[in-house]
């Protein structure tokens, strides 16, 4: 069988046995990544609606069979979408390939692991992954809620990431990861703030410290119309 390999952050870019996939329409490309985005699945009828905008009839329906052809050709593989009564999901294997899959493992993994250290090699594995927002090439509206779902998650793994820094005594690892998660949800908890200031104080010293404070304030202010 072909390898299959599948970025979706930072880029998008599917490839069978190292050459980029022709999709046969660009319907086709939508509804692989629609499906990719919900490993799940979906019925028959909530993809019409939330693709094509429109209520499902025979002729819609015919049209659609036609897509998931064009998707399963693509990929050279008749086995890529299942079906099963009129609910459609990508196989396994496909789901596998894609970085974006991996990544929702690893955050799995590293949530339940009881081993510290092995805790923070997953949550950096993950995040070795993450290199951008996910499918950033796509607009819709549905992509849009996906995309925040990983940036949120991303932030949350940079938080831990930091907090099993912290206990390990390496400041400078933990405000690089707590950097880096502020950056991604700058709404989270003030008290992450005020750790990353404490952080900046010891590691780059008091006027770091200041100098993030303001523009925080800078932020909150302007953004938000709000204060600290």
């Amino acid at each position: 069988m072909q390898l299959l390999t599948i970025r979706t952050f930072g880029e998008t870019d599917v490839r069978v046995d190292g050459r980029s996939v022709k999709w046969r329409s660009d319907s086709a490309r939508v509804l692989f990544f629609y499906l990719l985005s919900h490993p799940d699945g979906r019925t028959r009828d909530q993809i019409i609606e939330t693709l094509w905008h429109t209520d499902p009839d025979f002729a819609v329906s015919g049209r659609f069979r036609v897509v998931v052809y064009r998707l399963r050709a693509a990929l050279q593989r008749r086995s890529a979408v299942l079906e099963d009564r009129s609910h459609y999901r990508l196989e396994p294997e496909v789901l596998a390939a894609c970085d974006a899959q991996r990544f929702t493992e690893l955050l799995a993994q590293a949530e339940h692991a009881a081993d510290l250290d092995a805790k923070r090699g997953l949550y950096e594995l993950a995040l070795e992954l993450n290199q951008g927002d996910y499918l950033p090439d796509e607009t819709a509206d549905w992509v849009s809620e996906i995309r925040a779902q990983y940036r949120t998650a991303s932030a949350h793994a940079l938080l831990e990431l930091s907090r099993l820094h912290h206990e390990r005594g390496d400041c400078a690892a933990s405000m690089n990861a707590l950097e880096r998660a502020l950056a991604l949800d700058p709404l989270t908890g003030e008290d992450h703030h005020q750790q990353l200031m404490l952080c900046l104080s010891t590691v780059r010293g008091k006027y770091a410290a200041v100098e993030y404070y303001r523009r925080y304030v800078d932020f909150l202010r302007t953004d938000l119309g709000d204060t600290p």
